[in-house]
């Protein structure tokens, strides 16, 4: 198991963890092949496994839910331009594997909160 996050000791219900889980092949590879890996953030975790014939990649996140406030924008705006700088370090002859949580939401509060928030960036100001 890769993880990413707080510590055992400092883990409180607002903390945020992300995994990756490998069967015992895959930890194999990932062993063999140098266990590369990267902790992005508490919410991104980037491995690599150098395998034949073609190299695999693997960025799991959790992303953080629809901001409200200024303080989660910001939050939300880190999160994607940090995944967004990990997608562009990957290697263009991997294969490229990006999993988790994105925490997206459904229905018809969440789509008025979204058509507000695309109204808000297009014209230049966000709240």
């Amino acid at each position: 198991m890769i993880y990413s996050g707080a510590p055992h000791e400092m883990k409180t219900r607002m903390t945020h963890v992300v995994t990756i889980c490998l069967d015992q092949t895959a930890t194999n590879v990932w062993k063999d092949s140098g266990s590369e890996w990267e902790s992005i953030s508490a919410r991104i975790v980037k491995s690599r496994l150098q395998c034949t014939p073609i190299h695999i990649t693997v960025i799991a996140v959790y992303s953080p839910i629809n901001s409200t406030t200024k303080e989660m924008t910001n939050e939300s705006d880190k999160f994607y331009s940090d995944l967004q700088d990990t997608i562009n370090n990957v290697s263009t002859k991997d294969m490229l594997i990006i999993m988790g949580d994105l925490n997206v939401r459904v229905g018809q509060k969440q789509q008025q909160i979204a058509k507000k928030q695309c109204r808000t960036i297009h014209s230049g100001r966000r709240k």
